[in-house]
């Protein structure tokens, strides 16, 4: 085959065999016309997104524009004589191009190294996540101390080897747990260095509780990133509450995924938006002190990696997120909670070091692992 028209894609193709032209284009007798439900108008393209597409009725006659610009008052209707893109008065359907049962990862944190066959010890592996962990002591500098200390030979590569496989032992656990929660969530993404590049950290946390719900890390802040942290905030409730209250920043992202739920999974929820350093809103002024509790958690993690420098590859950053997830909720106390952890295990009352607090809890996940 070649092209009759010096190689341009939109031109027709000749078949050497048959001599029958041909366009290379895919095209459809019939195809899907989306319209909009109130003027039946056809919806136009007004954006493509990454992972959604965003239709838009353009008719100035349309009853959903009008019952719009009849809204405003008469300030506001000034102010879209002037900046009439600052106002979303036209009817918009968003498509989107992914499902979140089929994109969300059943378990981010993955390991080649079998933990019931490493050499050591398991009161020098609680010692190991003590410090790299609770203390946030980089691989290098707990190794260097685990000789200067303990008098313990063991290489940077192989603390890293036992974090990998420690968190892909404890991920379930971490993500099954009943939790005890309360409707009162608010979510938060941050930046971690992997391989000199820029990842994002999406946070969700219960304000009430303490309890990190969601810590998923990508390398794009994208509304499908937003969909896939709160669909791990909502397998961990057995019924969704009808209060259920995200706060979150003036990211659209957010928005999108609301709108995401509610149209695509028929699962409702409402949006606290807390924008910039000042309450210009009654929203803002009453969940602030919310969004900065997360922002202390933002804090409190990039104090314990920075020291590391970054992480070399992406299974580095999802390790040391669960490992830390795990220390929060069920090893770290907290002040507002009288100094005891988010989530009180049984099986730890009576262990006061932290090593055998990190053994005790590794068994309790391996229990819950599921055999063969």
């Amino acid at each position: 085959m070649y092209a009759n028209g010096g190689g341009d894609k939109s031109s027709l193709l000749l078949c050497k065999i048959c001599q029958t032209s041909f366009n290379p284009e895919k095209r459809y007798r019939k195809e899907v016309v989306l319209r909009c439900p109130d003027c039946q108008n056809k919806l136009e393209l007004a954006k493509q997104r990454a992972n959604f597409k965003v239709w838009r009725c353009n008719n100035r006659h349309c009853p959903h524009r009008k019952r719009e610009l009849a809204k405003l008052n008469s300030s506001q209707y000034q102010e879209y004589l002037k900046r009439p893109s600052q106002f979303k008065l036209r009817y918009i359907y968003r498509e989107y191009a992914f499902k979140i049962r089929q994109i969300a990862p059943q378990s981010s944190a993955q390991s080649r190294v079998d933990l019931s066959r490493i050499q050591a010890s398991p009161q020098v592996l609680g010692l190991i996540l003590s410090y790299y962990v609770n203390y946030g002591i980089s691989a290098a500098k707990t190794a260097a101390l685990m000789y200067d200390i303990h008098g313990i030979k063991i290489s940077k590569q192989t603390i890293l080897n036992y974090a990998q496989a420690v968190a892909a032992n404890v991920r379930p656990f971490l993500d099954n747990y009943p939790y005890q929660l309360s409707s009162q969530l608010v979510g938060d993404e941050t930046y971690l260095r992997v391989k000199g590049k820029w990842h994002y950290l999406f946070y969700f946390y219960d304000v009430n509780k303490k309890i990190i719900l969601a810590d998923y890390v990508t390398p794009k802040r994208t509304t499908e990133s937003a969909c896939i942290a709160i669909y791990q905030v909502l397998k961990k409730y057995q019924v969704i509450p009808e209060n259920l209250r995200f706060t979150v920043d003036d990211n659209p992202i957010y928005r999108v995924a609301r709108l995401y739920y509610a149209h695509q999974e028929g699962i409702n929820f409402d949006l606290n938006i807390v924008k910039g350093l000042t309450n210009e809103t009654e929203v803002a002024k009453e969940y602030r002190p919310a969004k900065q509790t997360i922002e202390r958690l933002n804090r409190s993690l990039k104090a314990n990696y920075r020291p590391m420098g970054g992480f070399k590859s992406a299974s580095g950053s999802i390790t040391y997120v669960t490992l830390y997830s795990l220390c929060h909720n069920f090893l770290r106390p907290h002040q507002s909670l009288g100094y005891h952890p988010p989530v009180e295990v049984p099986e730890l009352a009576g262990l006061t070091r932290m090593p055998d607090k990190w053994l005790r809890l590794i068994k309790l996940a391996q229990e819950q692992l599921p055999t063969a």
